[in-house]
């Protein structure tokens, strides 16, 4: 009997040390690490309280179709008369119905109640998966939106009992970021990651709120070489861009955009693009410094009502955020591990000059890395940068200039929208691990990268420059996935009969 009893003793001992075993690492909670999307992420919706109310934008599939309707009889009779106001008398009032919709009013708050669907997660869901996603509303002010992530901040450390949690920003996001932190602290935060943002401005703000819009074949050339390449059919696609710029495609689209520009200008710009561009306070968030006066005189050109509170509010975030960035960020710094992600490689958006800096297709590299010394995409003669220890292997990018030259990373061929989750890998890291971290802590995350899609993703950056896949082999990919879904489409019926 006492053996009996032992053997029971002993078991229930042994399970109550694996049961608090099991409770110590349940209850050891994995930081949580909240991503913030950028400009034109979240869909905009008609109810931003109803998930299935209609989408403003981007424009559902029915707009955009009403629209095409609506422009291809003026298109047509455009191409036989060249008459560019009457062209205007259609295409503006289309564009207008298409985009008032998601402008903000004259004090630069949403109208209605318009905006996007978002709901937290539960503390079970967050325990689950703790990468977190906060949806905000991209036109808002940064200080509305910095006081919304506020919100869902305290729930996450407070409510739901997490502590601390990383932030994770991304293009006009870390602008919302650096509000938030600068208004809120750095209480809740355990660490931050500013991942191709647009802090310091965004190069096409500043050519919108001017009013510049100049397309050369060249620029248009490069902006889709980079949008092509690591598709899928990358090889296909440049095959098939090549023979449209043969015969003269590429021409065409450039002279019709300018021409639109020129002859439709202060119709397009006071009508269109100044009432739902311009009302937005995100956008002038992003505005470069040193085009923030022209841009405020073009606006004022146009003649678009903005309100005293508008005006106070823009003037609020230059007085307290933009003029004060680099301070804020060594502020942040010196209290949190802080890390910087730029990408470089790629021409920037087709817009006047801005293309040929060393961009990741829509921000500058310049811009991302907070004031990387870059050479232009076109450039010749060797580079002279002053650093040799933080030169990229290709020569293009000094870190040495950026204001965290050790906590700033570079990877080429990585477009600005890409989400290869090697990157998210990377990111994490960085932000799950305890204590700052510099671009020598990782052997396998070095200060320069390339992001290689075909070879598994981030990889060491070599320099060297990789050819990309022939459109022939392309063409013979498609064809045989095109056959073996005809295969597979005439196998079923037999399948189903045999069942």
């Amino acid at each position: 009997m006492k053996k009996v009893m032992s053997f029971v003793l002993a078991f229930l001992l042994l399970c109550s040390c694996v049961s608090v075993a099991a409770f110590a690492a349940e209850t050891k909670p994995v930081l949580p690490v909240i991503d913030l999307r950028g400009f034109m992420s979240s869909q905009i919706r008609e109810n931003r309280d109803d998930e299935n109310s209609t989408r403003l934008f981007p424009p559902e599939t029915n707009a955009l179709l009403q629209l095409a309707r609506r422009l291809l009889p003026s298109l047509t009779r455009f191409s036989i008369d060249k008459n560019w106001d009457v062209l205007g008398d259609t295409l503006i009032p289309a564009l207008r119905d298409v985009l008032l919709p998601v402008a903000s009013d004259e004090n630069g708050d949403a109208k209605g109640n318009t905006g996007p669907w978002f709901t937290y997660p539960t503390k079970q869901e967050i325990t689950e998966n703790p990468d977190l996603s906060f949806i905000y509303d991209w036109r808002d002010d940064p200080y509305k939106s910095a006081a919304r992530l506020n919100d869902f901040v305290r729930y996450v450390t407070d409510e739901c009992g997490f502590g601390k949690v990383a932030l994770e920003c991304h293009s006009y996001a870390g602008v919302v970021t650096l509000t938030y932190l600068a208004t809120y602290g750095v209480e809740r935060i355990e660490s931050v990651c500013f991942n191709a943002t647009a802090v310091f401005g965004a190069a096409f703000a500043g050519e919108l709120m001017q009013g510049r819009v100049n397309v050369s074949t060249d620029a248009l050339a490069a902006f889709l070489d980079g949008l092509i390449d690591q598709t899928e059919y990358e090889g296909l696609l440049r095959g098939l861009v090549t023979i449209f710029d043969d015969l003269g495609g590429l021409s065409f689209l450039c002279d019709f955009v300018n021409g639109l520009f020129e002859h439709l200008s202060d119709r397009i710009w006071k009508q269109a693009i100044v009432p739902v561009f311009g009302s937005w306070l995100s956008v002038w968030a992003m505005v470069p410094d040193a085009e923030l006066a022209a841009g405020k005189a073009f606006i004022a050109k146009t003649g678009v009502a903005q309100s005293e509170m508008f005006r106070t509010r823009v003037e609020k975030f230059n007085s307290n955020i933009r003029k004060n960035r680099a301070s804020l960020l060594c502020a942040i710094n010196d209290q949190r591990p802080l890390y910087v992600i730029a990408r470089y490689g790629y021409s920037g958006v087709p817009l006047g000059g801005i293309w040929t800096a060393n961009s990741d297709g829509v921000l500058t590299t310049e811009a991302e890395s907070f004031g990387a010394t870059c050479q232009q995409l076109d450039f010749t003669a060797p580079p002279t940068m002053e650093s040799v220890n933080l030169l990229s292997p290709n020569g293009a990018i000094d870190a040495s200039t950026c204001l965290f030259p050790n906590q700033t990373w570079f990877i080429r061929n990585c477009k600005h929208i890409e989400k290869d989750p090697s990157l998210h890998t990377f990111t994490t890291t960085l932000l799950r691990t305890q204590g700052q971290q510099t671009v020598k802590s990782f052997e396998q995350y070095p200060q320069f990268m390339v992001l290689e899609k075909t070879l598994g993703g981030l990889l060491p950056d070599d320099g060297l420059i990789r050819a990309p896949r022939k459109w022939q082999d392309d063409l013979k990919k498609l064809f045989k996935m095109l056959i073996e879904k005809l295969i597979a489409a005439v196998k079923q019926p037999f399948a189903a009969l045999k069942k």
